[in-house]
């Protein structure tokens, strides 16, 4: 029976070098820009599937061979700074002054018909104009009237505002000016503004990266496929079914992922040319924390959620999409961030807020 033991355990090696070099593939598809690799751009996707695995196997070897765990522990020690990105862990930190407290959401429509309470007004635009933040950034805000009551609430408390194309920005900085950005898309955007602080000028881009663009048909279908994918029972002629239906899924993403690319550069391009002037970069990136498009803009920016967030921080909570989309991003030669948050109680949208409070570093 010796001669079994050694065929599994080689047979387990093998299965867990062929899922480090995936995990590490997944990250290293990042460094590729998606308008040259468009469909190799989505397996970054399958990034938490391979680590979760690759941590699988560590607790695997721990109990059965012990001497093997240096496998896992290596394939993921490579990737480390990743890991972060997805998933980090950090302790409580007491932030100083100054300081500015920064709360990005996608409103979906301010919630439509589910946010409306008792008394006919909007109940996400109670919570915006109740939760008491510096800076608000918000995405898909198309309803002139609830844009209109939430100005006209913060308007005596201080805020200034900038609104375009479906974005909008409240804060209690003066805005100096603002300016719809350029860029290829189909029906997103974003926009810059320039922000006083004290002696400094901040800019703050609020940006919505091209979506995917399922239909609500799509979305449908796709979770389908995960009720079926889960039954034992299904055929082979179901399996092949239920490729058919996420063919279009995948689709949609790939011809989604170079344009959110070249958005990408656009903006990683404005940012350079302010630095090393303070920058806020806010939004829903329709891309996860192991993407080109994170990547990218944080080479010269800091994520306020892996420095100051803990566990996953899923901002998109819909069905068979638990994902992490959307951002909060700073300089870090200027500012810390402290006590980054998911808002999980706000479910009016398929969104959920996150916001984040950064201190300024002392000498600055």
């Amino acid at each position: 029976m010796k001669w079994v033991k050694s065929a599994l355990t080689h047979l387990f090696e093998g299965a867990n070098i062929a899922v480090v070099l995936l995990l590490w593939l997944s990250v290293g598809i990042t460094y590729l820009d998606p308008s040259r690799f468009p469909k190799l751009s989505l397996l970054p996707l399958a990034f938490p599937v391979f680590l979760f695995t690759t941590v699988a196997f560590v607790i695997f070897w721990l109990i059965f061979k012990v001497k093997r765990v240096w496998i896992p522990l290596v394939g993921i020690a490579a990737c480390f700074s990743f890991v972060r990105d997805y998933c980090p862990l950090n302790l409580p930190s007491k932030p100083t002054e100054p300081q500015l407290s920064v709360l990005s959401f996608n409103t979906h429509g301010f919630g439509g018909k589910d946010a409306i309470d008792a008394d006919g007004n909007n109940m996400m635009v109670k919570y915006l104009a109740e939760c008491g933040h510096d800076i608000i950034c918000l995405q898909e805000t198309y309803t002139a009237a609830h844009v209109n009551t939430l100005t006209d609430s913060l308007e005596p408390l201080g805020y200034h505002q900038a609104h375009y194309k479906g974005l909008t920005l409240l804060s209690r900085l003066p805005i100096i000016e603002s300016e719809e950005l350029t860029y290829p898309t189909l029906n997103n955007s974003g926009f810059l503004a320039k922000l006083l602080w004290g002696e400094d000028t901040i800019l703050l881009i609020n940006n919505h990266f091209e979506s995917n663009h399922f239909s609500l048909e799509m979305r449908q279908k796709y979770v389908d496929v995960l009720d079926q994918t889960a039954n034992p029972n299904r055929n082979r002629s179901v399996t092949d079914s239920l490729i058919n239906d996420v063919k279009p899924l995948l689709r949609l993403m790939a011809e989604a992922a170079p344009m959110r690319a070249a958005q990408t550069n656009i903006i990683d391009s404005i940012v350079n040319e302010w630095l090393p002037r303070p920058v806020i970069l806010c939004g829903d990136f329709n891309d996860t924390p192991v993407s080109y498009t994170h990547r990218v803009l944080t080479r010269n920016l800091t994520s306020a959620f892996r420095e100051s967030g803990n566990g996953l921080g899923l901002t998109f909570r819909e069905r068979g999409f638990p994902v992490r989309i959307d951002h909060i991003l700073f300089s870090p030669q200027y500012w810390t961030s402290h006590n980054t948050r998911v808002d999980d109680d706000m479910n009016l949208s398929d969104h959920r807020p996150i916001y984040t409070i950064l201190s300024q570093k002392s000498g600055r």
